[in-house]
């Protein structure tokens, strides 16, 4: 009697196991061009360059100098579009030793241009 009802549960077990093992979920994967893996690795260097750039002890003295919130500048760096953010890191690229002045007024430009067209509020109304 045991033994039937254990045989029972068992078949039991295996259709359950069975009936799992069958629904299996669709994948689909397509292929990735050339450009949108290079697009995506230009702009992952990019960012990293210009958040590496920013980080710097002596641009992040001259941001509280011009009186911006470093932290503020950061979340804005990671809002800049795509082009914007290219620009920045080129202009890091070519700037010389002593540039560092021309970058930060791009990024005081950059946020300037934000906060006019609505987009962040950094200079906040009393």
């Amino acid at each position: 009697m045991e033994r039937i009802f254990a045989k029972r549960i068992m078949v039991g077990i295996l259709s359950f196991s069975l009936l799992g093992a069958s629904l299996t979920s669709a994948s689909y994967a397509g292929i990735i061009g050339t450009q949108t893996l290079v697009e995506t690795q230009q702009k992952g260097d990019a960012r990293a360059r210009v958040d590496e750039f920013i980080s710097q002890d002596s641009v992040q003295a001259q941001l509280i100098a011009l009186g911006a919130d470093p932290a503020d500048v950061e979340e804005r760096v990671a809002a800049l579009t795509e082009e914007e953010l290219r620009e920045l890191s080129q202009n890091i690229d070519s700037m010389p030793a002593g540039g560092i002045l021309a970058l930060i007024g791009l990024v005081f430009v950059v946020l300037l241009i934000l906060e006019v067209t609505g987009t962040i509020d950094i200079f906040k109304k009393a």
